[in-house]
């Protein structure tokens, strides 16, 4: 069986991007990224997790100890499904 084509080396133009394709590759595609998270110390129950330029925040409700000004690491889980 061939490798896995690497999904960050594929086309970015319209018509050439794999997605743009009727099957994807039949060995498939990889992709590997690199995140980090931290707890944010002093802040109750707040993290932070960063890839590349991007940056997320998340926290808890009250009940346990976050102040609820982000979203849960849960609710970012299921919002990932919709995705």
């Amino acid at each position: 069986m061939e490798k896995p084509i690497d999904g960050h080396a594929t086309s970015t133009v319209p018509g050439e991007r794999v997605i743009d394709k009727p099957e994807l590759p039949p060995q498939g595609l990889f992709t590997d990224n690199t995140v980090y998270t931290e707890v944010i110390m002093g802040t109750g129950q707040m993290k932070r997790g960063t890839f590349g330029k991007f940056e997320v925040l998340s926290d808890e409700g009250e009940r346990i100890g976050g102040t609820d000004k982000h979203p849960t690491p849960m609710t970012y889980m299921a919002m990932a499904t919709g995705f």
